[in-house]
């Protein structure tokens, strides 16, 4: 809602119980996750929250620069990798690709996608052989009949070819960055990984197909 209006006694007059609120004007959008990670690691502070609130028709005039030149790349350039890539950090029409607008794409010309295995680790799951959380970068393809892909018709089995519970979108996308998808065949530079390598527990095979989540009264993260 627009404004909300929390009660936190009881108020005689309203009837109302204690913790009853009241609600004025239309919904309001405040966040959208098409595609995962571009708001939070490519776009400024300054338009996060416009970013949030805007649809994705407005993308290509609004936001295209943080695809194109993407600050996450040049901070990666400089504190990672030395300096030694300055090609990763503008005019990355790969990414804009990718990003731009925030819609999450899928080639259905393609056959069954796989699923994430038991949850420990990637491709151990004998229902779905070949699974990687990382997509095109861990090998893990499927034959398009409908665009040449990334050559040979293969396209990635995950993001950012639509989206499973398990690919690990943070590492595809580090990866995107430092690599460069703009030539034929792609520069492929990783994979770039931030140790979180699976879930901590097995997702579902069937709807709602999202792990059960964890009883927070009686389980931490090691």
């Amino acid at each position: 809602m627009a404004l909300r209006v929390l009660r936190d006694e009881t108020n005689k007059l309203r009837k109302a119980k204690n913790g009853d609120n009241d609600d004025f004007g239309p919904w309001v959008q405040v966040a959208r996750q098409g595609n995962p990670l571009f708001n939070e690691g490519l776009v400024a502070i300054a338009d996060k929250d416009r970013y949030g609130r805007t649809s994705p028709e407005t993308d290509k005039v609004l936001f295209n620069k943080y695809a194109l030149n993407p600050e996450l790349a040049t901070l990666i350039n400089a504190i990672v990798l030395g300096g030694t890539l300055p090609s990763i950090q503008s005019n990355r029409t790969d990414i804009a690709g990718i990003f731009i607008p925030d819609l999450i794409k899928c080639d259905l010309s393609t056959g069954p996608c796989r699923l994430a295995g038991n949850g420990t680790q990637a491709g151990t799951n004998p229902d779905d052989a070949g699974f990687s959380r990382l997509g095109i970068f861990g090998g893990d393809v499927l034959t398009s009949t409908v665009q040449p892909g990334f050559g040979g018709g293969t396209v990635p089995g995950g993001w950012p070819n639509g989206r499973r519970f398990g690919d690990d979108v943070v590492d595809i996308a580090v990866t995107a960055l430092i690599s460069d998808l703009r030539v034929s065949p792609p520069v492929i530079r990783g994979p770039a990984g931030d140790g979180v390598n699976f879930n901590d527990v097995p997702y579902n095979k069937v709807f709602p197909y999202e792990a059960t989540p964890q009883n927070g009264r009686n389980h931490t993260h090691p």
